[in-house]
């Protein structure tokens, strides 16, 4: 159980990395890699690695196609699961999964720039407010109807004359209320 340590110097984590010296020195430099004495455990190292980098849109598949590296081997993550069991707790989101989520929003949000500059996107407040409004003076309108009608109706003995005259004062505020309603909602271009 009491294993000896193997520690490497830097350059000799680098070439069994496959990664550059100095990135392994920025690495130590930024305390991202711990030192023993000047030296690196390569176990150590390889976990502090897979904890502090960034990873690459294109890491997986690199990492596939290459294989492990020289030195790595299957115990490179020795305590990396293979795939989460139920039972285990979820892991808190990472660097990548914050990254992930800001790149979509900035690609939502770059969509919706361009819809609203071509004139397929209204703004849902304007629209709102100018429904409302109109609605509004529509129902005003349509009880106003029988003051405006009754006027015209007084004499009237033909139930047919007094219906057109209704009708008449109805199309008039519902017309009254859809050129109300186009000038206020902003329009579409291309409609």
């Amino acid at each position: 159980m009491n294993k000896r340590v193997e520690l490497i110097t830097q350059s000799e984590y680098a070439r069994r990395r496959g990664v550059a010296k100095s990135a392994v020195a920025k690495a130590v430099a930024e305390g991202r890699i711990s030192l023993i004495d000047g030296k690196i455990d390569q176990t150590v190292a390889d976990i502090q690695w897979a904890q502090n980098s960034r990873a690459r849109a294109d890491s997986g598949r690199a990492a596939a196609s290459n294989g492990p590296a020289e030195g790595q081997g299957a115990s490179a993550a020795p305590d990396a699961p293979a795939a989460p069991s139920a039972g285990a707790p979820l892991q808190e989101p990472g660097y990548q999964d914050f990254r992930t989520r800001r790149e979509k929003a900035d690609a939502e949000r770059a969509e919706r720039e361009n819809e609203r500059d071509a004139g397929r996107l209204v703004d849902r407040a304007q629209v709102e407010r100018a429904t409302y409004d109109t609605f509004r003076a529509l129902r005003d309108a349509v009880m106003a109807t029988p003051q405006r009608a009754a006027p015209k109706c007084v004499g009237m003995s033909d139930a047919r004359d007094i219906e057109h005259v209704m009708a008449d004062q109805l199309r008039k505020a519902f017309e009254a209320a859809e050129g109300r309603l186009l000038e206020r909602l902003p329009t579409l271009k291309g409609s």
